[in-house]
């Protein structure tokens, strides 16, 4: 497998762009919303599908449920303090087939009471998480490499170490957003036994996502994850 570097995408400029512009914003209690298809593989390695949401603002919120066309009703879990909210993960609710496309509306409430609403939608795109993912070691690098995922615009990459005498794991990488300089080559990482030394006592997992950006927008249209896990001490 040919290896070849990564560039940083476009996309993460206006993400950062986004960010920053948010601070401005903060008079104006402005909530930044986001629903997406997210996929992953389920412990048989068949692909599953759920919608995922996200609400984020800088002004302090109390509370944010989404209401979809299709009549649910969920309540986002409140984490930072009441500025970041979004659905946990629950395998449960993952299912073989994609969603069909559904308009999503955000009932927010922010910490003095007021209210306000947000519509978002999701479309008919999803994507396959990647496949082959495998992560070698040779003589100076541990090497990370996956299959291209079709229709992906960008990829993130994560290293998590598995917590001592824990079941959890620690996050101790994280890419910028990543795009191939060639399409037709699978991607193929190599991450320096020197920088990773002091992780190489415990199992390491590496997390590939791949993402559908929405035109024009700092926001996903999908999201896939694929993972890895090997020890790679002496």
């Amino acid at each position: 497998m040919e290896k070849f570097s990564l560039k940083i995408f476009p996309v993460a400029i206006l993400l950062i762009v986004g960010l920053s512009s948010c601070k401005k914003s903060e008079v104006n209690k402005e909530v930044y919303i986001d629903s997406y298809v997210h996929s992953i593989f389920d412990r048989t390695g068949v692909p599953v599908y759920n919608v995922m949401h996200t609400a984020y603002s800088f002004t302090k919120l109390s509370a944010v449920s989404v209401t979809g066309s299709s009549g649910t009703t969920i309540t986002l879990d409140n984490f930072s303090n009441g500025y970041s909210f979004y659905n946990l993960r629950d395998s449960t609710k993952y299912k073989p087939v994609p969603p069909d496309p559904e308009t999503f509306t955000y009932n927010i409430t922010y910490d003095n009471g007021e209210t306000a609403t947000k519509t978002d939608a999701t479309v008919a795109k999803y994507l396959m998480p990647a496949q082959q993912v495998k992560a070698q070691k040779d003589s100076s690098n541990i090497v990370l490499s996956w299959l291209q995922v079709a229709n992906a615009d960008a990829y993130k990459v994560r290293i998590f170490r598995q917590d001592a005498n824990a079941d959890t794991n620690t996050l101790i990488y994280e890419s910028d957003f990543l795009v191939p300089k060639d399409a037709t080559v699978s991607p193929s990482i190599p991450f320096s036994l020197v920088s990773l030394s002091q992780y190489l006592t415990t199992d390491l997992s590496f997390e590939v996502s791949a993402f559908i950006f929405e035109q024009n927008k700092d926001t996903y249209q999908a999201v896939s994850e694929a993972t890895f896990k090997g020890y790679f001490g002496n």
